[in-house]
Parts: C-alpha cells; structure tokens; sequence
C-alpha cells in the first residue's frame, strides 16, 4: 500500500537529494525480459519445488539471479513511476512470487531468491530518484516475513543481513520514507525470529548474532531519544510525520525481547519512559505509550544480565500506563481523534502479550497478580464501553517495587510515575 500525500509531505518525503547518491540511472530491461523469458521454465519448476534447487546448479542461479532483477530493476524505471497504479501492480506480482515460498517451505530456493532481492535492492538504494529507493526499501521490507520458509541455512544467515541492511538505510538515508519502510523490515524481522529463538532444539535455534542485536538497539534507541525541538509556528502536520516515525522506530524496539543491547541500546529504559510519557519532547501520543507498553510485556530476563535488568519496576509503569489508558478510555468524548483510536485493538493486543508474558515467565509473583487485577479491566473495554480499573490502581499504590531502577546496577535508570 502507497503512503498518502499529506503523509509523504509531513514526513519530508520530497527532501533535497544530499550528495551521498549517485545521478539517477534507470536499469534498461530488455535483456532482463529476453533472460527471464529463457529462464522462466526453471524458476517455476524450483519455486514450487517440482524440481529440487541446486544452488551449485549454474542455470539454477542464473533463473533466479533474473527474476530478482526483473522485480527490482523495474522500479527504477521513469514510465513506471509516473502511470498512475503501475508502481503497485508490481508490488502485487512481486507479492505474489513471496507467497508462493510458504507452499515449499526449508527449500533452498526460497533462501536464494531472498539473498538475490536484498543484493539487488542495494544497488537501487545509491539512486537519486527518491521514488526508485524508497521501493527498493520496500521490497526489502517485504522480505523478512518469509525467512521461516527458507532452508535452515538460510534461516540462519538472512537475519543479520536483513538487519544489516535496514540499519545502514535508517543511519545514512536522508528520506523518512525509506527509513519508514526500514523500521517495518526490522520489526517484521523480529518477529519472525522470536519464536525460533526458542525452539527445543539448540542447533535449530534463530538468533541474530550480538554485534547486530547491539547495533540495531543502539540505532532504534537513537533514533527515538535523539531529541527535536520544533520552533513555534511549525506546520503540525511535519510534527506529526516526525511522531509517525517515532511511533514505528517504537514497534520496531518492542519486537526486542532483550532489555539492554550493549551500552546505548537500552531498551527496557526507553520503553518504560515512553509508556510513561513525561519529559518526552514533543509528548508521545497514546498510540507511541500503547507501543512501548506492549513493548515491555515482550522482554524478558537474560541470562547472564551484568545490568540487572529489574522486570517489576518495569511492569510498574506498564501497570502505570494502563491505568491511564483504561481512565481515558472511560472519559473519552467525541472528538474526532478519540472516536477514532483502536482502544480495543490495543486492549486485545495487550491481552494477547500478558498471556505470552504470562507463559513464559514463571514463578514470579508480582507478575500473577498484576495479570489478576488487569485482566477484568481489558475483559471489560473489549466487550463493554467501560473498563474497571480500581483493583490495578489499589494494587499499583500498594506495591511499588523496592526500586524503580529499570537496570538495578545502572545509575539514573528509574522512571517516576506519570504525573509525578
């Protein structure tokens, strides 16, 4: 789906092209179209697994070495860019291949094909039609929600390129569009892996490596607390713009199941703070607190953990912000930005991330009576137009955490609650 104009204006989409790109070059395609045309018999025949990918196999390569091209080049294209609803027939066929990799899933192919869309979508990125790298990203972005049909192998290579990828986009782009779709990649990324981090089998688990985890916490983490300070009289549309990448640089974080990442990567810190909401400049809207929130419900505690990582102070501001939400989404009135938010679609998705937390963290105490208290609320605003809250509250004021210190053994890390 293609962003709106007035998105695409608040978010700087039409900046100045900066010097780090080269001129514009669309990618001629006629001896794409005679290759792939040549080749077609053999990439349909491994894509659905009739013929078993050998990727020693030279024609096997080169069928889909083409096909990549044939996608990505096209968008480079000027004919394209400029024929109304062109750009995104192709989206919809490249859309197509991507879903045809679940049919035959551990095939080799279909790590293949997504090694040769990300080579082939770097070479777009250096381009200076803003319109040719934004979608290069894009199909990028698309990518990581198939890594689990790929072979083991591929598994365990394609998330750090991914990663690594979508992290040099959101570090040297200059078009918010780009790292939109960038921050979409990492998240989807994230949650492809999370549950194969965990499986039964140690050799089958899906890890990204630490130096990568390190950087991608430290890149979300400044992106998010890097603060900007509007002059009075900035247009609210560009203040807004800024707090839509803010929110998906948000998501992104909340993917992490790791409370700290290195020494800047400190997620669970900036999280709490965000699910808080004070001192943030500009103020985070509720949507970026509902994010950080569920954010927190996803981390878990690390072993070893040389920080300390305290995950009652944490739940304390989640339990913070929910009350907040839940007195809020009593008095909402009818406004059109009230009317308009997904209160309940928030409140399921909270529910859903309690039962996991719940799950997989045991014998922990605080974490059973916080869910206790919480789950007749969320009960209530998914069926009912008002939410109970009075056993949280009680239970928030009655038993605060020893201390507030997201990181027990890191200095400055405790969070006030809001209002305070």
């Amino acid at each position: 789906m293609f962003l709106s104009i007035r998105l695409i204006k608040a978010l700087g989409f039409f900046a100045l092209v900066i010097p780090m790109f080269a001129l514009a070059q669309p990618i001629p395609l006629e001896d794409v179209l005679k290759e792939r045309s040549l080749s077609a018999e053999i990439f349909n025949k491994t894509l659905r697994g009739e013929v078993a990918f050998d990727a020693k196999n030279p024609a096997h390569i080169k069928a889909v070495d083409v096909n990549a091209r044939f996608f990505v080049y096209r968008v480079t294209r000027p004919e394209i860019q400029a024929e109304p609803g062109k750009m995104d027939s192709i989206f919809k066929e490249y859309e197509s291949v991507l879903k045809q990799l679940k049919t035959k899933a551990d095939n080799p192919f279909n790590t293949s094909f997504l090694e040769k869309i990300l080579e082939k979508t770097k070479e777009i990125i250096p381009n200076t039609s803003i319109s040719a790298r934004i979608n290069a990203v894009r199909m990028q972005a698309m990518c990581p929600a198939e890594i689990a049909n790929c072979d083991l192998a591929g598994q365990k290579i394609l998330p750090d390129q991914f990663m690594e990828s979508f992290i040099a986009v959101l570090q040297k782009s200059p078009d918010d569009g780009m790292k939109l779709y960038a921050l979409k990649g990492i998240r989807d990324t994230y949650k492809v892996i999370r549950p194969m981090a965990v499986v039964k089998k140690a050799s089958s688990r899906v890890t990204l490596s630490p130096a990568v985890e390190v950087k991608v916490a430290e890149t979300l983490a400044k992106i998010i607390e890097t603060p900007i300070v509007y002059p009075v009289g900035t247009a609210p549309e560009i203040v807004e713009g800024y707090r839509v990448l803010r929110r998906e640089a948000l998501k992104a974080l909340a993917q992490s199941r790791a409370p700290i990442s290195g020494e800047k990567g400190r997620t669970a810190f900036i999280l709490a703070k965000f699910a808080n909401g004070s001192d943030i400049k500009p103020e985070p809207r509720l949507d970026e607190r509902a994010e950080a929130a569920i954010g927190l419900l996803n981390l878990r505690l690390q072993d070893p953990d040389a920080s300390e990582y305290n995950m009652e102070a944490a739940l304390y501001q989640f339990s913070s912000f929910l009350i907040d939400y839940f007195q809020r989404f009593n008095s909402r009135n009818d406004s059109d930005a009230e009317k308009l938010f997904p209160w309940k679609y928030y409140a399921a998705r909270i529910t859903d991330a309690l039962d996991e937390l719940n799950k997989e963290v045991k014998n922990f105490p605080y974490v059973v009576e916080m869910i206790q208290k919480i789950g007749l609320g969320l009960s209530d605003m998914e069926k009912l137009d008002k939410a109970a809250v009075p056993q949280l509250a009680t239970f928030v004021q009655s038993k605060a955490p020893a201390s507030l210190l997201i990181y027990k053994k890191i200095p400055g890390t405790e969070v006030k609650l809001h209002g305070n």
